[in-house]
């Protein structure tokens, strides 16, 4: 157990849909949390149709006189594909639709809350936007055991990550990359400096499945490539945060070092 968070350098490079991804292929047994940090505004309120209480504005308004675990958790939703009662649960922190009302509550939370994730017995996967160390979310990525950039493969994307991330000291960071081309996720990592996670293939309709709905959404999904390659990336990143709490570990999550090796995904016909 313990936090990943997700960051982008540019542009929109797909870091909900990657999480939601990601979500969609966890280990099981393990306790999962999303948590939406994104001070440009949520999207999984929406997508997961929830409702948009309670969530992060609630928490930020009640977590001034008492901000712990168990406040947090008072916040979070249940995800509408969690387990049953005594299984492994899968919960969620949205985010508001607006980008002002986000920010403002981010504000409120942003030395106290990264600690709270820490304390969660779970794996919590934080999606905090665009990588700036002007925003409010910028703590929660250098707090977390590990930051995960996704980008695409693209020179332009490539070029303002070389230029962000000598700028920012997480504690570890590695490299997601979202389509294989005209870079491989190996290739990029070396130029930008980062330890290579693996590859998310750029699949429209799997995404569209995942994010906006499909009338066939659960066949589209079983038969992706996306869905696949992200199991087999989220199968990787669960080893390395270590056993789940309802293993009897206590406290932390993996090593405090980069992620040890790359993720490679299945090889494809």
């Amino acid at each position: 157990m313990g936090v990943i968070a997700f960051a982008s350098a540019k542009s929109s490079p797909g870091v909900t849909t990657t999480i939601t991804a990601l979500a969609a292929g966890w280990p099981a047994h393990r306790d999962l949390h999303i948590v939406e940090l994104d001070p440009a505004g949520g999207d999984l309120v929406v997508r997961f149709e929830l409702a948009p209480e309670p969530g992060l504005v609630t928490l930020a308004a009640n977590g001034r006189r008492d901000l712990g675990l168990d406040t947090y958790l008072a916040h979070t939703q249940r995800l509408p594909s969690s387990s049953e009662a005594g299984g492994p649960e899968r919960r969620i922190l949205v985010a508001p639709v607006a980008a002002d009302q986000a920010s403002a509550a981010l504000s409120a939370l942003r030395f106290g809350l990264p600690k709270v994730l820490a304390d969660a017995q779970a794996d919590v996967l934080v999606d905090c936007g665009r990588l700036d160390p002007s925003s409010p979310a910028h703590e929660f990525a250098m707090a977390a055991d590990l930051l995960v950039v996704v980008t695409r493969p693209l020179v332009s994307e490539i070029h303002h990550l070389v230029a962000r991330l000598p700028s920012v000291k997480p504690r570890a960071v590695s490299l997601l990359v979202v389509g294989d081309r005209p870079y491989g996720v190996t290739d990029v990592a070396e130029v930008v400096g980062a330890t290579a996670l693996g590859t998310i293939p750029t699949d429209a309709r799997a995404a569209e499945a995942l994010t906006l709905g499909h009338p066939h959404a659960l066949r589209v999904l079983r038969r992706s490539r996306l869905l696949r390659d992200a199991r087999s990336v989220a199968e990787g990143l669960a080893t390395w945060l270590g056993p789940p709490a309802c293993g009897g570990v206590q406290g932390g999550a993996g090593p405090a070092e980069p992620f040890p090796r790359p993720v490679e995904a299945p090889p494809h016909e």
